[in-house]
């Protein structure tokens, strides 16, 4: 029976190219500005020059078109084979600002680039990482790093032309740009809410180019096709104490996008079909890789690092439209557009007020989405006590006052990120607590049908500790033999000679398989 009967063409079919290209110009349009004025306020922020700027911009651009290149693709175990559009990720904000600061945009390169290889350590060791790195670590993660951008966007804010220094104009172009994002983005229906960032932008845009904020002159110079004005910085490889303070907030953002990346993948498989299929966890992994390889070209190029938008899910959702074709002709767009300083321009002559007021949306949305993080499922009482700590810890120390002048100077300048404090401490103390729940209850044996009297065996054992009756007992072990019989295809399909390992725990009054 079809889960998703309005769904017009699946992942493999092939609409007409013009409906494809449509498509793909749509969901590029929704999120160009994000793109784009992501590496433009790193760059502003750490007051970089324009040519800076402009190839933090461009290569934002080219990297994202590649990017969702590889998400649309099957090469090995990389990419996601759907539909997933690839963007500059906001959560690097701070830590790119303050890389620029201290090493400049070589050392922002170095930091984006290895930083995206901890995307692989994730999926090598998916299994160990989730009982540490839990979506509700990501949260705190997340949570932290909004506080730690938000001094970023309260001098965007101010950011204008002397003549309007002080000025209550300055505050109204805030107000309406946020003003009318949260409305559409509140009361809309249907696809008019994906617009809500994009017409809050130019809502506040146009009502400061009235009150006279807007250098147009710019604009109009720039030429429609050509290169940006800045180029290539090159990577830092001496490695010195800047780059070892930052790369642990690098790291623990790139790692917290897995997180996300991982749902956004689960998710479009799960609209991207018109009949229920099991999840492709191949396909998973190849998302998470494909995420750490575009952020590794990005970082390559010299740029932020790039996340999946989940602008593109709904898109899929509410058009019917999964096809792949609309990903290779959105990518293309990407690119092409990174080579129209007109567009590049345009972004960069947005207000400070503006921008500040898009960015604040996007803080706001990132740390909304670290609470659903963190309460998406019930948390044990430690569990509860080591997240609230990690949270606590890595405020006082972005905050500066937690004895951070008593540490050495390389301790300080390590730990005086929240995002990395904050987020250690949360993973330490969830290592800990994930010790004191490690399961009792475990196999490891040979991958072979034998092997089905063992899991057996122990799934009875399990229950009988748990005091679960029959009906119980026989659900749980449907699922182990299911589970059994899938490992057992896979291995017969790919040839492998591989072991078996069970882990049962007890989660609230169900159980981990």
């Amino acid at each position: 029976m079809s889960h998703n009967p309005h769904l017009r063409y699946e992942p493999e079919e092939k609409p007409p190219h013009l409906l494809a290209a449509g498509m793909g110009a749509q969901i590029v349009a929704m999120i160009v500005t994000g793109i784009m004025l992501t590496p433009l306020v790193v760059a502003r922020s750490a007051s970089m020059d324009e040519g800076t700027a402009g190839w933090l911009m461009f290569a934002a651009m080219v990297a994202a078109g590649l990017s969702t290149w590889l998400q649309v693709s099957r090469l090995g175990r990389i990419g996601s084979g759907h539909v997933m559009f690839v963007g500059s990720n906001a959560a690097f904000i701070a830590v790119s600002v303050t890389a620029l600061q201290q090493g400049g945009p070589a050392l922002l390169a170095s930091l984006a680039a290895l930083s995206a290889l901890f995307t692989f350590l994730f999926t090598w060791q998916m299994p160990t990482l989730r009982r540490i790195l839990t979506p509700a670590v990501g949260g705190i993660v997340l949570m932290l790093m909004a506080i730690s951008v938000a001094p970023v966007v309260w001098n965007l804010m101010k950011r204008v032309p002397a003549a309007f220094a002080e000025s209550a104009e300055v505050p109204l172009v805030v107000a309406v740009t946020v003003t009318v994002i949260f409305l559409i983005a509140s009361f809309a229906r249907g696809g008019l809410r994906l617009w809500a960032p994009l017409i809050g932008v130019l809502a506040g845009s146009a009502l400061a180019g009235g009150l006279g904020m807007v250098d147009t002159a710019p604009v109009a110079a720039a030429a429609w096709i050509g290169l940006p004005k800045g180029s290539w910085a090159g990577l830092d490889l001496s490695f010195g104490i800047e780059f070892w303070a930052l790369l642990p907030a690098f790291a623990m953002l790139s790692l917290v996008g897995c997180i996300e990346t991982y749902a956004d993948s689960i998710s479009v498989q799960r609209t991207s079909r018109r009949t229920a299929r099991p999840i492709d966890f191949r396909a998973v992994q190849g998302a998470i890789n494909a995420d750490g390889t575009g952020s590794f070209i990005a970082g390559v190029l010299g740029t932020v690092p790039n996340t999946v938008y989940s602008t593109s899910v709904a898109v899929v959702e509410m058009t019917g439209i999964a096809a792949r074709r609309v990903g290779w002709w959105g990518g293309l767009f990407l690119v092409l557009l990174a080579f129209c300083p007109k567009i590049a321009a345009l972004i960069a002559a947005m207000p400070g007020p503006v921008a500040g007021g898009f960015v604040l949306m996007m803080l706001v949305l990132l740390f909304g989405h670290g609470i659903r993080m963190v309460t998406e499922t019930p948390l044990s009482f430690e569990a509860g006590l080591a997240l609230c700590l990690g949270f606590w810890v890595g405020f006082g120390f972005q905050q500066g006052v937690l004895f951070n002048d008593m540490l050495p100077d390389w301790a300080r300048v390590f730990l005086s990120n929240g995002t990395t404090s904050g987020g250690l401490t949360a993973m330490l103390l969830m290592t800990v607590v994930s010790l004191r729940e490690r399961s009792r209850d475990r196999l490891s044996t040979p991958l072979a049908a034998a092997a089905i009297g063992e899991v057996q065996l122990l799934v009875r054992r399990f229950a009988g500790r748990l005091g679960w009756d029959r009906n119980a007992e026989d659900r749980l072990m449907l699922a182990a033999e299911e589970a059994l019989l899938f490992l057992l295809a896979n291995r017969a399909r790919e040839g492998l000679q591989t072991q078996l390992h069970v882990r049962l725990r007890r989660n609230g009054e169900q159980a981990e398989l």
